[in-house]
């Protein structure tokens, strides 16, 4: 009986939390599940309607979207790699590997503050050398999408800021990683 009781709980409040979102007015441009499987994908030529950055804000900020957009990342990623297991140390570490890719950054000698991430791919998809793949990285709080260039034999490098948080969060032991 108390299972049934909770369980209409959880019902009302998600149906609540459903009408809210779609009936409140909004300045903001509105998420199609559409939207979310794109971005899931790494599909950069389908972002014309859109503007990543502003709909990984929205994600990030509704509780609802985050889910929808983890259960269609955990669908349709190319390859996983879960939380490490020194996640309780917090130290960022300098490389991600599963049998599928490999992330490690190297930092520049000639600036400092800029680090080059470099992916290697054994087996890339077609998508990943004709548009690039995409790193999504997930805690239960954030998410980060962080597109490469396309690949070239395997590899792709991309140059970024060692206080973006981006990068951080890619090798943040704390993070999952899909890779698109």
């Amino acid at each position: 009986m108390l299972d049934n009781v909770n369980k209409v709980k959880e019902q009302l409040f998600s149906a609540n939390t459903l009408y809210t979102e779609l009936h409140q007015p909004s300045s903001e441009t509105k998420i199609v599940f559409n939207d979310l499987v794109q971005l899931a994908k790494g599909n950069r030529q389908a972002w014309t309607r859109i503007n990543p950055q502003q709909v990984m804000e929205q994600i990030n900020q509704s509780l609802l979207l985050r889910r929808q957009y983890m259960s269609v990342l955990q669908a349709l990623c190319f390859a996983y790699n879960p939380q490490q297991a020194a996640a309780s140390s917090g130290l960022l570490i300098n490389s991600r590997k599963s049998s599928e890719f490999e992330l490690l950054y190297k930092v520049d000698k000639n600036f400092s503050g800029q680090v080059y991430v470099i992916l290697k791919v054994p087996h890339p998809s077609q998508a990943h050398m004709d548009i690039g793949p995409s790193v999504n990285s997930c805690s239960e709080q954030v998410l980060y999408s962080v597109p490469f260039p396309p690949m070239v034999e395997g590899k792709s490098q991309l140059l970024m800021d060692d206080s973006d948080q981006r990068f951080l969060s890619i090798f943040d032991a704390n993070f999952e990683i899909y890779l698109s």
